[in-house]
C-alpha cells in the first residue's frame, strides 16, 4: 500500500479552510477555481503539481493543496468538492472502496474501480504509469538463487522482511496462500532510504518497496518477480469530481496519462529524491515535453 501516514492536522487544515478566500469554497459545478491536491508523500505532490499545471493550458484558475493526509481524507475531500481532482492508484483507491475486490491485472483493477467509484465522484483515463509494492532483494541475494516471489517458499523461513507497519496485515497470510512463504520476521521499517539502508548494511534481506523508486537502480537492486499477481496493479488514475471539469480539462489530464510512463515516473522521481529538484519546475517541464 502506498506509504500514507494519517495526517490530522492537515486533514484538519483542508476541511477548515483559512479566512474567506478558501479556495475549496469553489465546488460541483464547471467553473470557478479548481483545488488541486495531493497525498501526503513527494510522487503524489509531483502529480498534483502537473496535474495543476495542464489545467492551467485550459485557461483554468488552478489552486494546489499538497500533502493533504491519508487516502480516507482526500478521497473524502473529492466526492464532496472540496478538491477538484488528486493524483491515486488503482489499486490502492479499489483496496479503499471495496476491501473484498479480488482483481489483481491492471485493466480489470481500472474497470472494477470505475463500477466501485461513488457516484459524486469519476476517474478519468488511467495512465500506463505504475507505481505498485515490489519485494527486492540486492544482486548478492538474487545471484544466489532468489529472483521470484516463487523462490521465497522454500527459504522465507530464513528471511526477515523489511517493510511498512500496515504490510504484515494486509499480505502476510496472502504470501503465505500464494507462495508458500513465511518470513522469518516482518519487520517494520519506514519506506523509502531507511528500509533500502536496511538492505544494503544486511538488517534484512528482503526489502519492500516501490516500483518507481530511483533507489532500486541507484542501489543494483533485484525487483523479485511476482507471477501470481499477488500484488495488484497500481496505475495512476486522476480522481475528479464528477460535473467539475470541463471536457477540455479533462482531456488535458487524458493526455497528462498517455505521456506518463512507469519509466518517466522512476526519472522524475529519481530528479526528485537525488538532484532534490523542486516538483513545480519538474511538472513545468513535464508538461512542456507533453504536447499540451
Amino acid at each position: 500500500m502506498k506509504r500514507l501516514l494519517v495526517c490530522a492536522a492537515a486533514a484538519a487544515l483542508l476541511l477548515t479552510g483559512c479566512g474567506s478566500q478558501d479556495p475549496l469554497a469553489a465546488s460541483g459545478n464547471q467553473g470557478g477555481t479548481l483545488v488541486v491536491g495531493s497525498a501526503d508523500f513527494a510522487e503524489s505532490e509531483l502529480l498534483m503539481h502537473i496535474y495543476a499545471e495542464a489545467l492551467k493550458t485550459t485557461g483554468a484558475d488552478v489552486q494546489t493543496k499538497p500533502r493533504i493526509g491519508a487516502r480516507e481524507f482526500y478521497v473524502n475531500a473529492v466526492r464532496n468538492g472540496e478538491l477538484s481532482v488528486v493524483p491515486d492508484y488503482t489499486g490502492n483507491l479499489l483496496a479503499y472502496l471495496d476491501p473484498q475486490a479480488t482483481a489483481t491485472e491492471s485493466q480489470q483493477v481500472y474497470d472494477q474501480l470505475a463500477k466501485t467509484v461513488p457516484g459524486e465522484m469519476e476517474l478519468l483515463a488511467q495512465s500506463p504509469a505504475e507505481d505498485s509494492d515490489v519485494l527486492t532483494v540486492t544482486a548478492a541475494t538474487a545471484d544466489g538463487g532468489l529472483r521470484s516471489m516463487a523462490d521465497l517458499g522454500p527459504r522465507c523461513g530464513e528471511l526477515v522482511l523489511g517493510a511498512p507497519a500496515e504490510w504484515k496485515s494486509r499480505w502476510e497470510a496472502k504470501i503465505a496462500e500464494d507462495y508458500g512463504c513465511k518470513f522469518k520476521e516482518i519487520r517494520p521499517v519506514e519506506a523509502g532510504t531507511i528500509t533500502v539502508n536496511a538492505l544494503t548494511d544486511g538488517q534484512i534481506q528482503v526489502a519492500n518497496l516501490f516500483t518507481t523508486s530511483s533507489q532500486i537502480v541507484e542501489k543494483n537492486l533485484v525487483k523479485l518477480e511476482d507471477p501470481k499477481n499477488m500484488f495488484p496493479a497500481q496505475n495512476v488514475v486522476p480522481l475528479v469530481h464528477k460535473g467539475k471539469l470541463t471536457p477540455d480539462q479533462a482531456a488535458a489530464l487524458d493526455k497528462v496519462s498517455q505521456a506518463l510512463t512507469t519509466e518517466k515516473l522512476t526519472d522524475l522521481n529519481r530528479r526528485l529524491e537525488v538532484d532534490k529538484a523542486n516538483p513545480a519546475d519538474l511538472a513545468k517541464e513535464f508538461i512542456a515535453t507533453a504536447g499540451l
